[in-house]
């Protein structure tokens, strides 16, 4: 739970916000609207799985206000997929990023240790299937499933 949201509920706790404006605040605010983007805060929440962001697209500066976002909204460990090398070197100046090159992923923060909820296989037909193959099984980590 991030500070703002603590703060809502200690102000409905105090009887300074009704129930109903509290609802409203806590409906809309699991976006936040970076105006090239938009932000799915509360997506753990509400799936298990916390956001990850797309690189393919986006700048290195895009990236980084997405980053600085989350990572305000709570969220301590971030995904980045389709992250392209020269992007990975400039996001690594601002945060601890773990690259795999071959998978074109990168990493803030601690992957999780396995969940228990099962297992995942991830299998490749050749040796251009290997970065995809790559990206699935780090991505399945990510999310805490044990890969083989």
């Amino acid at each position: 739970m991030n500070d703002e949201t603590k703060n809502l509920l200690e102000s409905v706790r105090r009887g300074e916000v009704s129930v109903d404006e509290a609802y409203l605040k806590l409906r809309t605010a699991p976006f936040r609207d970076l105006g090239f983007a938009k932000i799915d805060t509360h997506r753990r929440l509400r799936t298990g799985a916390a956001e990850v962001i797309y690189g393919a697209g986006k700048t290195p500066e895009q990236m980084l206000e997405i980053i600085k976002a989350m990572l305000q909204s709570g969220q301590e460990t971030i995904l980045i997929t389709r992250l392209e090398k020269h992007a990975a070197e400039i996001l690594n100046r601002e945060f601890a990023l773990n690259y795999c090159e071959i998978a074109k992923i990168g990493s803030i923060g601690s992957i999780p240790a396995p969940s228990g909820n099962g297992c995942v296989v991830v299998a490749a037909g050749g040796t251009s299937d290997i970065p995809v193959a790559e990206e699935a099984a780090l991505t399945a980590e990510f999310h805490g499933s044990r890969v083989l």
